[in-house]
């Protein structure tokens, strides 16, 4: 938005992290309620574990008989869903059961469409593109380049050209297969093996670790390296199919159609089918990001203040409470404030998510920055509609395990549940 800068207010927080259930549903479904439309908001699925917490796509894997249902709503969405192969990477090592490769199957996609997956590492990096498997739909295969990368990230969205169905429910699915007794994984947990046995016994004797310690590390290190390079290896493949022979695709060339993306313009197939190869998820994110604010956000806020009777404005700059309500600077007239104020609270939620998306501080976050962020973000939210605006959760804070801070009809129903479990009508 020309002459409109956004920014926000970090509230810190320290959530503590509790084991998941294994009571589990075959058939879990997208949550709707909540956007699931960029990398760093990927949905987790609306339903839940017998404490009431939701579940991610992790549940589903080594489950021959579960899937997720999800929907896009128009040709521009995009599902971004999370899972983590901690379990299997961990006890692979050790346990045949758990030696796994996993696959990620697109099913049921609507008649008439043509829907794509792409996978990303913890780190928004492309590992691999959905190919058709021959019975319909789609797959794509977690790569076994190292034990540190556990968390992936899937994207589901429509191939350029293709219409969406918004009734229909397209499938996600894991599949499973023992995987060889001596891969890449396997060999650096053997390499690890006798220096983690030694670091553990010296600490135990209160020894000095230094030598394990270092070699453990450098060992963590060559198979960072080797994952790099067969990441690398993997977008020239990629590549390939939109590249003349011979041509090499390099980082300005990168950066120049994620600008011209930024900027609203158009790529041709081959030039978006470059950058969804070598471009990280957030940089697409970003990218599309700041199109969207530069077009469709803008022109309808507005065009909302033109049919409010608001003269253009030269500059003026927003800021976005974590509870979601705009604060205008750089307008005089109180009046004229006001009103372009409650113009912009309609689009405060997809200004907050505009912003994070762009701003490079934002993604430079850690994940537990990220956690607290979206945490803070929701939990905002559901004071706001759950007490009127009278509680926002910098009001709240928890003391000998009792939620302290809220109105007595929401202390009650938080702090004394009795049978509910969960509150999600907000």
């Amino acid at each position: 938005m020309n002459g409109v800068s956004l920014s926000n207010k970090v509230i810190h927080w320290n959530p503590k992290d509790f084991a998941v259930s294994q009571n589990f549903n075959k058939v879990i479904r997208e949550n709707e309620k909540v956007s699931n439309d960029y990398y760093w908001k990927s949905n987790k699925s609306e339903d839940v574990d017998c404490f009431g917490r939701a579940l991610d796509l992790t549940t589903l894997i080594n489950k021959p008989d579960g899937y997720l249902q999800g929907r896009l709503s128009d040709v521009d969405d995009a599902d971004y869903y999370q899972f983590n192969i901690a379990e299997y990477r961990i006890l692979g090592t050790v346990s045949d059961k758990r030696n796994l490769d996993i696959t990620v199957i697109l099913a049921h996609i609507p008649e008439g469409c043509d829907y794509d997956i792409v996978l990303y590492d913890g780190d928004g990096n492309q590992v691999g593109i959905g190919r058709d498997n021959g019975n319909g739909g789609k797959s794509v295969t977690v790569p076994n380049w190292n034990l540190e990368n556990r968390e992936y990230t899937v994207k589901v969205l429509a191939k350029d050209g293709s219409p969406v169905n918004a009734e229909e429910y397209y499938h996600l699915s894991f599949q499973t297969k023992q995987a060889a007794n001596d891969n890449v994984l396997r060999q650096q947990a053997k390499e690890m093996q006798e220096y983690a046995y030694a670091l553990r016994k010296k600490l135990h004797d209160g020894g000095d670790a230094t030598e394990e310690k270092l070699a453990l590390q450098q060992i963590r290190e060559k198979y960072g390296a080797y994952y790099t390079q067969q990441m690398d290896e993997l977008h020239k493949t990629q590549a390939a199919e939109y590249l003349p022979e011979g041509e090499v695709f390099d980082e300005s060339r990168k950066e120049e159609l994620l600008s011209r993306m930024a900027a609203g313009g158009e790529l041709t197939e081959q030039e978006k089918g470059l950058v969804r190869v070598f471009a990280s998820a957030h940089e697409i994110d970003g990218a599309m990001a700041s199109a969207k604010l530069r077009t469709d956000i803008s022109e309808k806020i507005f065009q909302q203040m033109e049919q409010s009777g608001v003269s253009p404005i030269p500059s003026f700059e927003v800021s976005i409470g974590i509870d979601g309500k705009a604060e205008v600077k750089g307008i005089e007239d109180a009046a004229v404030k006001e009103k372009v104020e409650d113009i912009l609270n309609g689009f405060s939620g997809e200004l907050m998510d505009t912003y994070i998306s762009i701003n490079a501080s934002m993604q430079g976050m850690t994940k537990q920055e990220q956690y607290i962020l979206k945490a803070a973000i929701g939990i905002e939210a559901f004071l706001q509609k759950a007490t009127g605006g009278n509680v926002a959760l910098s009001d709240v804070m928890v003391e000998n395990g009792r939620i302290k801070g809220l109105d007595a009809p929401l202390d009650r129903l938080l702090n004394e549940p009795g049978q509910n479990q969960t509150y999600l009508d907000y």
